[in-house]
């Protein structure tokens, strides 16, 4: 992700810091939200499962695209 730094005099900043506060956001947030009008947007939602083959977390809550095993298969086909 990029990213962008400006500068500003000490008053500016503790006037953003105090706004963000007040937003009760990150100034980072408050920023994207001012700058570009964001807004009411809800946070992502997260379900943690384990994966019942890996044993790794994932997301639950992401509806991938279902992934057979022969796409599986093919794919790690080439890998050493």
């Amino acid at each position: 992700m990029p990213v962008l730094t400006f500068k500003v005099d000490p008053h500016s900043a503790q006037r953003i810091r105090a706004n963000a506060r007040a937003a009760k956001s990150s100034v980072s947030a408050y920023l994207r939200k001012v700058a570009l009008g964001e807004g009411g947007s809800k946070p992502t939602k997260v379900i943690r499962r384990k994966h019942p083959i890996s044993g790794l977390p994932y997301n639950a809550a992401v509806r991938g695209p279902i992934v057979t095993d022969e796409e599986i298969r093919a794919a790690l086909a080439d890998f050493p």
